[in-house]
């Protein structure tokens, strides 16, 4: 099986100079320093302590507003940043809707570093093939609720055992529910295992089976953090009814 000739290609756009995650109290600590190990550049992660004030600059691209508690003071921030052309994610329970570009669909604390990463992980690091903030954008503005779905396999089967994985998860209801679907592929280039063309196969006809109304992008990454015979597939999908039902 030959390998899979995936070429490095430089970003032809400018980096956006400030993606910004931004946790609402104390108890979003564990949070944030989660998201400051993953040390991505252009990336500020803080806590904000009360009185919860935090405006947007000229230089602001999005911002991630995560919320245990404090749910008032995150929307009130969230509609700063999303009155003022920033693209803006939230994080947390009971977001208002009318104050964020898309808010996450029915995940627990403990997901938010992991979803935060996905987010991030696609724009600030070099794709061999690429994907932008401008797709991001894409993706998420005023999509009103998104969720993300991640699956890592090994093995000679792991493509079609990941997208499998994914493809089981997502009902025919919640299909008529997906406007916009992002998918990032990620390998170990150096690994033992190399990803091959053949592989591509699996992924591609997922593409081709999802409905002609949904938008969909996909990039493929090298990860060194991933095991050298592991792939993993994430995807993020958005749409204004996923919370519907």
């Amino acid at each position: 099986m030959a390998e899979m000739e995936l070429l490095d290609r430089e970003c032809i756009t400018n980096l956006p100079t400030s993606f910004r995650v931004i946790g609402i109290g104390e108890a979003t600590k564990e949070i944030i320093e989660t998201v400051k190990s993953y040390r991505y550049d252009c990336v500020s992660a803080t806590v904000l302590a009360e009185p919860f004030e935090c405006v947007p600059t000229d230089e602001d691209k999005m911002v991630i507003i995560v919320a245990k508690d404090n749910e008032d003071h995150a929307n009130s921030i969230a509609k700063t940043f999303h009155e003022a052309g920033v693209l803006t994610i939230g994080l947390l329970d009971n977001a208002d809707l009318d104050c964020y570009d898309s808010a996450v669909s029915e995940a627990s604390y403990t997901e938010y570093p992991d979803l935060i990463k996905s987010i991030l992980q696609p724009i600030v690091t070099q794709g061999t093939i690429a994907y932008d903030f401008n797709d991001l954008q894409t993706t998420l503005t005023d999509a009103k609720h998104f969720l993300v779905k991640s699956e890592t396999r090994c093995g000679k089967e792991r493509m079609a055992e990941a997208i499998g994985c994914i493809k089981s998860s997502l009902t025919s209801s919640l299909l008529n529910k997906i406007e916009r679907i992002s998918i990032f592929l990620y390998f170990n280039k150096v690994g033992k295992q190399p990803l091959v063309i053949q592989e591509m196969t699996a992924l591609t006809d997922f593409v081709s089976e999802l409905p002609e109304s949904i938008y969909v992008i996909w990039a493929v990454y090298p990860d060194e953090s991933i095991k050298d015979e592991e792939i993993t597939v994430t995807i993020l999908a958005t749409g204004k009814d996923l919370n519907n039902g």
